[in-house]
């Protein structure tokens, strides 16, 4: 079945401004789906469009079957979950130390809230954005887990070539088109190719192009254990 689905979608912030014309995706239910793209690519409006914080000016928006429509916001927002960056934007804090100190602790509150309403669907709009390599790592296997051990949809909206990793399908964005989409293998393998739409390689990715560029000869992978092996073969080759 399919999740959420958006058909020649249609939006804009005003005349001159960001422009949506078109667009079309399917995300299918129990789907890890990461969404990348540069500042200003229409990432955080595909969120918005997703459960009906934007409506769109042309076209449908479908939630596991029904269009969205202002008449049926609240029942729609209760099938998908949006944890935004900035937990601040739905929880309460007065105190910047308290920001500090909680960290990766206050953004899982954040996702606590929207399971709270037991989501069929739940989009992550920048939410590892605000923390440290740990905590971006913690929220990580937390949405990781309920995707597969809950089989809840995930959409997961990063610049963190490295949580794509994670997904089973990537997307990226570009002026509010999708230019590129596969595999996230497959994505990162044309890696000159996201070079313009200014997103890089994960640092895995870069770190095998600079030893091919030493002179070693290791493959393009994503994958640590490959990495190690082919270094370990071509040292042994060298000496």
């Amino acid at each position: 079945m399919t999740a959420i689905s958006l058909k020649d979608v249609a939006f804009s912030y005003g005349e001159g401004a960001f422009r949506m014309k078109n667009f079309n995706l399917d995300v299918e239910e129990g789907e890890f789906l990461a969404v990348l793209g540069h500042n200003g690519s229409g990432k955080s409006t595909l969120a918005r469009l997703m459960n009906g914080l934007l409506l769109p000016d042309g076209g449908t928006v479908e939630v596991f079957g029904t269009q969205l429509t202002e008449k049926n916001l609240y029942d729609i927002r209760r099938q998908v979950g949006v944890v935004f960056q900035n937990p601040d934007n739905q929880t309460v804090s007065s105190i910047v130390e308290d920001d500090v100190a909680f960290g990766a602790e206050k953004q899982r509150v954040a996702i606590a809230g929207v399971l709270a309403l037991k989501p069929r669907a739940l989009v992550l709009d920048e939410s590892t954005a605000m923390l440290d390599p740990r905590g971006r790592r913690e929220i990580m296997d937390v949405v990781t887990k309920l995707n597969r051990e809950e089989h809840i949809t995930v959409v997961l909206i990063t610049h963190f070539m490295e949580e794509a990793l994670l997904s089973t399908r990537a997307v990226v964005m570009n002026r509010g088109e999708i230019v590129m989409e596969g595999r996230p293998a497959e994505i990162f393998e044309r890696h000159e190719e996201l070079l313009t739409y200014n997103l890089t390689l994960p640092r895995i990715g870069e770190i095998c192009k600079k030893l091919q560029k030493g002179g070693l000869n290791v493959p393009d992978t994503l994958d640590i254990a490959t990495l190690a092996d082919a270094i370990e073969r071509e040292l042994k080759i060298k000496n």
